[in-house]
């Protein structure tokens, strides 16, 4: 049990990890002023959620996997060249972290200061979603009028 739930805490530091790297490439590349200041908040909150997930880790006794960076995050938002599609791109990565944190707390093995802190930072992504659908409502192109 106890290494079910050291694995989890590292993949939640991973998926928080994740973000973080995201939204500050993705800040980097926005043109937009607003849009920069909010990735670079988002990408804060990843950064402390991950920080405070590895505190949980070493409370446990154990250090925190040296991960190797995600697939597709060693490069910059390139490809990404409208604050829209920067939007849409964080959006997808933010989902995933989302999905991951829902998963993570329908498991039997976190305890319940564990679940506490997971629950905290759900809420935390839950935001971070709504922000992000708000964003793409903004920035989608606007359509044509018959």
């Amino acid at each position: 049990m106890a290494k079910k739930k050291i694995l989890l805490l590292n993949a939640l530091i991973a998926a928080s990890r994740e973000g973080e790297l995201g939204c500050r490439r993705a800040a980097i590349a926005a043109a937009n002023p607003h849009l920069k200041s909010v990735l670079t908040s988002r990408a804060n909150a990843f950064a402390q959620a991950a920080h405070e997930l590895q505190a949980c880790l070493l409370d446990l006794g154990e250090v925190p996997e040296a991960l190797p960076p995600a697939p597709g995050t060693t490069q910059g938002m390139g490809k990404h060249r409208s604050d829209r599609s920067i939007v849409q791109a964080i959006s997808k990565r933010e989902h995933a972290v989302q999905r991951r944190y829902a998963r993570a707390l329908r498991t039997h093995v976190l305890g319940s200061r564990l679940r506490a802190v997971v629950r905290r930072q759900y809420r935390g992504v839950q935001v971070n979603h709504e922000l992000f659908r708000v964003l793409r409502q903004q920035y989608r192109a606007p359509q044509e009028r018959p």
